[in-house]
């Protein structure tokens, strides 16, 4: 199903809408240039300073009407990574955030294209020639862990560190329940057309990238029995943290721990 992603690379085009400072970081408010039609809205997230950073693609959560269910989700820690030297890039996912699943294979071609989209802003980040490409990272929460899962395995020689929160194994399992309120053999017969594109696939297969797991316990979306078997099929290196009673949104304690084992990633 990702033969077909594993050769994107060229030149992306950008547009900036507008730029603010922010204590020495720089926030631009771009599109790029996707090639499946509509543009990508994005942050960009940059120090002020001329340097060679490490560079961190971060994929936000769903979680509607809330508004950092959007590219917002990280904004801030995206900046206080930039103050210690970082290039940060934050798309705006689109399915299911605006495109909803209709229960078909048309859902899968939709993962597939979001996969692709997201491929094209690892093409922005390692462009550009304050970006060092030995040390980029992805960071997703919800579905965008998902898709950071996938990007971990697809673009292996391009990312060096994957950071997955409150993910679920498969993409089928949250679209029949949530959206399309599917049962029986109709959900197994519409999960399995997920199959080849699924996170649960892609955790034994990364080529040794360094995979961050970050779980709340409990949270209503991701039972113990998920994060467990997601965790015991993940090739190494491997860390696994639990955040009792942080939520599906996780808490300040996650965000220092994975800043923290970024630091570290960088220095190794």
């Amino acid at each position: 199903m990702f033969g077909t992603l594993s050769s994107l690379g060229g030149p992306v085009s950008v547009t900036q809408h507008g730029v603010e400072e922010r204590g020495g970081v720089l926030v631009h408010d771009i599109t790029y240039a996707a090639r499946d039609g509509d543009p990508v809205r994005a942050y960009l997230v940059e120090p002020a300073r001329p340097g060679r950073y490490p560079a961190v693609l971060y994929l936000h959560w769903f979680e509607p009407p809330n508004p950092t269910s959007s590219r917002l989700e990280f904004l801030d820690e995206a900046v206080d990574q930039a103050r210690q030297g970082a290039v940060a890039l934050l798309p705006d996912l689109t399915f299911p955030w605006s495109v909803d699943p209709v229960g078909d294979r048309r859902d899968v071609a939709n993962v597939v294209a979001q996969t692709v989209r997201l491929r094209r802003g690892l093409d922005l980040l390692t462009a550009r020639p304050d970006v060092d490409r030995s040390r980029i990272a992805v960071v997703g929460h919800d579905y965008g862990g998902m898709y950071g899962l996938l990007l971990a395995s697809v673009d292996r020689d391009r990312i060096h560190a994957v950071v997955a929160m409150n993910v679920d194994a498969t993409f089928g399992n949250w679209f029949a329940t949530f959206f399309l309120g599917l049962s029986g053999d109709a959900t197994i017969a519409y999960e399995k057309l997920f199959e080849p594109v699924d996170p649960i696939r892609y955790v034994a297969d990364r080529g040794g990238v360094p995979l961050l797991f970050q779980f709340a316990e409990p949270d209503f979306f991701v039972p113990d029995s998920t994060r467990r078997t997601l965790v015991s099929l993940a090739e190494q290196p491997t860390d696994y943290r639990l955040y009792p009673g942080a939520g599906h949104e996780l808490d300040a304690a996650a965000r220092a721990d994975r800043e923290a084992w970024l630091t570290s990633r960088w220095k190794a």
